[in-house]
């Protein structure tokens, strides 16, 4: 018998939890934040990546500022099916990309389990991104976050690829994707990032003051959780 605690009320039914949004909106930091207070709770914890996304971790899933949370690798979430039955909450990251996402989430849930999906709801082209839109309908909780438009700094909602490459599934950070508004979506990208101009002003203007790029010191990412 599991040494772990089960679930009670509704949770003993099993749900699925998505978390939607373009890119650099906060997905993956959003996906580790609800997987470390089941893992604080003592839950039975397992959190899956996609195989081909190595840009900052090869074994854990990593947000664009390097915060790093071990992660099983795979292509095909079937591959992981019996180690999923073995935990009580499962995260996946970058669920866009797994063509068995939707039945995968669907019979953890049936089985008791709490499945928590990070993806991109729409691929550069604003056209839904692979089969994860039909986790709607059998999901109990479902966001979609917002990123900073990275052209006018208004909230950004889409994911806008530079250059001229259209095959959908083109894993990158941001030399290859911006997040935009509505409005800047169709606008041409500008050469020079807004940080970028922002430090320019900044050293014109002695009296101007502007934020690190590091948001986040080493002191405050060790502190623990409580």
């Amino acid at each position: 018998m599991s040494s772990f605690p089960r679930f009670s009320g509704l949770e003993s039914h099993g749900q699925i939890q998505v978390i939607f949004g373009p890119m650099f909106s906060g997905k993956t930091t959003e996906l580790m934040r609800r997987m470390k207070r089941y893992q604080i709770a003592n839950y039975h914890c397992l959190v899956i990546k996609y195989a081909k996304d190595v840009r900052y971790d090869v074994s854990g899933i990593a947000t664009h500022d390097k915060q790093v949370l071990a992660a099983l690798p795979t292509e095909h979430l079937t591959d992981l099916y019996s180690e999923a039955l073995k935990h009580d909450v499962v995260g996946i990251d970058e669920g866009q990309f797994f063509p068995d996402i939707v039945s995968f989430c669907d019979k953890l849930a049936e089985l008791g389990k709490v499945v928590i999906v990070a993806a991109l709801d729409g691929t550069f082209q604003k056209r839904g991104f692979g089969d994860i839109l039909n986790l709607v309908p059998i999901a109990e909780s479902v966001v979609k976050l917002n990123a900073v438009c990275m052209s006018c700094f208004g909230d950004g909602s889409f994911t806008k690829r530079k250059g001229s490459e259209q095959k959908v599934e083109v894993i990158g950070g941001t030399e290859m994707y911006l997040a935009t508004c509505r409005g800047c979506f169709h606008s041409p990208s500008k050469s020079r990032s807004p940080l970028k101009t922002l430090n320019r002003v900044s050293q014109a203007d002695p009296n101007v003051k502007v934020a690190s790029k590091n948001l986040f010191s080493q002191d405050v990412e060790n502190i623990e959780m409580h």
